[in-house]
């Protein structure tokens, strides 16, 4: 009988900050608009690209829509308003009044 040992465990940073580490966007892969991480410029949550997700749970993830969707329809990893944004960053237009 062959016995199986566990992974593992992951210890250090996750991938989402990883690829800010390596000043490069975690959906698009693409250059962060500003090297300062500590005061960008821009953010994810006021991109004209930003997607809201809606989950069977009920809850809405912020997604980036320059991706596109897979099969699975997702669209990269979960995003938060105050992820730095990247280079392909547009901004969202205002609401306008009726």
């Amino acid at each position: 009988m062959t016995t199986f040992s566990p992974a593992p465990a992951r210890s250090g940073r996750g991938s989402i900050r990883q690829h800010l580490d390596l000043r490069e966007h975690p959906a698009t892969k693409a250059a962060l608009l500003d090297s300062d991480l500590s005061n960008p410029s821009a953010f994810c949550g006021g991109c004209a690209h930003a997607v809201l997700k809606k989950h069977r749970d009920g809850q809405d993830r912020l997604k980036c829509g320059l991706l596109p969707r897979t099969s699975r329809g997702l669209r990269g990893p979960d995003l938060r308003n105050t992820t730095p944004a990247c280079v392909k960053y547009a901004e969202a237009a205002a609401p306008q009044d009726a």
